[in-house]
């Protein structure tokens, strides 16, 4: 009873955030006797751009995966279809105080056909030969909390936050609360004009490097940037 209840109150509230985040409009005034309507990105939508924003405390990790199928291969999924499938069967009060697992996002990929899921043990090095978007899991402050790894580049670490969007994280930080754990996700090749596979951007680190003349830090051809060593 405690899971259909939470699971429909989840559903309403998806509903009211999905019109909440609902792309803005603005009328444009008529100068030639015609209206018309333009669209507008709000500094929100550019900060999750090709991403799915975690709803709830726990959700992080279902964001972070649905943000990975949908926008970086395509498949179709929102943070709410995670929940309900990975929540089947599951003691909803765990997951509620402490989230999902990756051995939960595993098994949520590889229950899609032609997908399948593998957990590295990699140090940092690795994380400068991604050539595709993992998750890892990040302890902030006591707080376990999920991201998407886009990849790194002289000294600074490019992730999709589930609950803070893009942003750009010093080597440093990211590995004083990473486990060295990284979950990939392989399927069908990545989309290759999605933000979530090619946003290894820092407008400050580019102005920066194209100011001391700094070649960028080459990216070795390896096979998924990883060596393989499965965890589950």
């Amino acid at each position: 009873m405690l899971r259909r209840t939470f699971l429909a109150i989840a559903a309403g509230l998806s509903l009211a955030a999905s019109a909440a985040h609902a792309e803005s409009r603005i009328e444009l005034a008529p100068l030639t006797g015609v209206s018309g309507q333009k669209s507008m990105r709000t500094l929100r939508d550019m900060r999750f751009l090709d991403m799915t924003p975690q709803r709830y405390d726990f959700s992080c990790g279902s964001a972070a995966l649905a943000s990975l199928l949908s926008s970086g291969y395509g498949i179709r999924t929102t943070e709410e279809d995670l929940i309900r499938w990975m929540m089947e069967g599951a003691d909803t009060q765990e997951i509620i105080r402490n989230g999902f697992s990756m051995l939960d996002m595993k098994r949520y990929v590889e229950h899609l056909r032609g997908f399948r899921a593998h957990g590295f043990k990699v140090d940092a090095d690795a994380l400068y030969r991604l050539q595709m978007p993992v998750i890892a899991l990040l302890d902030v402050k006591g707080y376990k909390h999920f991201v998407v790894v886009k990849g790194a580049s002289a000294g600074r670490v490019f992730v999709a936050d589930p609950s803070l969007g893009h942003r750009v994280m010093s080597e440093q930080d990211f590995v004083k609360g990473w486990n060295g754990i990284l979950l990939a996700v392989v399927g069908d090749r990545p989309l290759a004009d999605s933000y979530l596979v090619n946003g290894r951007v820092s407008p400050a680190l580019a102005r920066r490097t194209e100011a001391l003349g700094i070649a960028s830090m080459p990216v070795p051809v390896v096979e998924l940037g990883l060596v393989r060593a499965d965890l589950f």
